[in-house]
This record gives C-alpha cells, structure tokens and sequence, in this order.
C-alpha cells in the first residue's frame, strides 16, 4: 500500500508539471520552480519525468535545458534508505570506524549476544539499549566526530544510494503537488556544519538513525530470517527539520 502510495504522488508531479509553461502552474509548483532554477518566464516550458529502476530521485524536473533530480518524501515516513548489515559495516570500517563500534552495531542488530545472529536468546531493543548503554554512548561519539563523514554518510543514504552508477538526487522535496518544502543538497551540508544532535541516545549519524530492519526478539518466531540482516537509515525529524532549513539556508 505505502508503495502504491508513493507512485501516485510522483506520478501526480509528472502530470501537473510535464509539457506545461511556467505561468500555468499553481504558486506552490512556481515556487518549487524559482527554488531549482531561480528567474524564469511564464512561457518557459517545464519537463517533467520519473526516474526509473528504483534510484534515490524519483522524477526530475527540467526547464531551459538545466534538469533538476528530486527525492519525494511524504506522509510521516521516516526511512530514507535500507542497507545490508554486512556492506553496512564495510563502508563503516572503510570510513575508518573502530573495531569496537563495528562490535556494538552487529551486537545491536542481532541482539542474541553473538555478531552473526546465531544465539539462541534475543533480547527487546529496550533491554539491548540497557545493556549496551555505555557502548551506544561511544559509538555515537565515535561516528559523529567527523562533519565530512556525516556529511559523506547522508549523501550516501539520502541523495546517492550505494551503488556508485545511481544518478544522485539534487533536492528532497516533502509533500504533495499542493504543498510541501524543498531543501537542496547545499541547505542540508550547511546545515549539517553547523547543527550537533548528540541529543539522540539512538546509534546515529547526523540526523539519521539506523536499525535492524527485523528484531524478532524473545521467543517471537523467524519469519524471514534475511530481514535480520538488513538496516533501516531513518530520518526522526525528516519534516521538522526540512522546515528549520528551508527558512534559514540558501541553497
């Protein structure tokens, strides 16, 4: 349902914006409009596209020969991308995190005691949380030390993806062809330099928290067990933070 969802909404872009001229639309598409390309005219022709095979942009926007790539985010979702546990902790260790905080991650993913997930006990995120607390405390400290990194991370699971051919989005625009915000790249890096959230106690980088994508804890039986094995990167605050940054950065 929620992808069913997710299909209207950009196709309702392509139909609102594709072939028409600037002056046609409604003041919030105009307004989209002088975010991406700045001065334009009524008669300038706007094109309007979906991005195929599932990449971060999912339609672009073109005008005057200059295109635009857009990630739409609506309703209250949160998760801004999903990874496998295993590339996950790749490109962590790459990025140089320690042995210990790749440690706390797959003891958090698995939750059973074991870094492969074949324990027989898996414990509530609440007790995990616990039980881990002093772990969690440094490896937040340990992944948030770094703007560059941060800012490498929500590049990867926001605007690019992990394959390294995707096309890579230029905005993140929530809402719908009525009403929505739209934060460039540019916005969210100054953003990013310039906002701490050590507040979260969840495993974070920046503003996105990530999970196992499965817990089955306790006794709760295994209905998929290759769902244990991926992430969820997840954005708390997607749309109150995307309203603080639209009203304070050029982008």
């Amino acid at each position: 349902m929620h992808k069913n969802i997710g299909f209207k909404k950009e196709d309702e872009f392509v139909e609102a914006l594709d072939g028409k001229k600037a002056g046609e639309l409604s003041h919030n598409l105009k307004h989209i409009l002088r975010e991406m390309f700045g001065f334009f005219k009524e008669t300038d022709k706007v094109r309007c596209e979906l991005v195929p095979n599932y990449q971060k942009p999912d339609f672009f926007i073109e005008m005057n020969g200059v295109r635009k790539y857009v990630s739409l985010k609506h309703g209250k979702a949160k998760t801004v991308g999903q990874d496998k546990i295993k590339p996950f902790i790749l490109y962590l260790r790459e990025c140089g995190l320690s042995k210990e905080g790749q440690k706390t991650i797959l003891l958090l993913q698995f939750g059973d005691g074991t870094l492969d997930g074949s324990g027989d006990k898996r414990l509530p995120y609440d007790e995990l949380v616990l039980k881990y607390k002093k772990r969690i405390e440094e490896l937040n400290e340990e992944l948030n030390e770094d703007k560059d990194f941060i800012k490498a991370f929500v590049e990867r699971y926001v605007f690019k993806g992990t394959v390294s051919t995707n096309i890579e989005a230029d905005y993140i625009y929530h809402g719908d062809v009525n009403y929505g915000v739209i934060v460039s790249k540019a916005q969210l890096f100054k953003h990013l330099e310039r906002r701490s959230y050590a507040y979260m106690i969840n495993p974070h980088v920046g503003p996105l928290q990530f999970k196992p994508h499965a817990r089955y804890s306790g006794e709760k039986e295994i209905l998929n067990e290759h769902q244990r094995w991926k992430v969820d990167i997840n954005w708390a605050n997607l749309a109150s933070d995307m309203d603080y940054i639209s009203e304070r950065y050029d982008g």
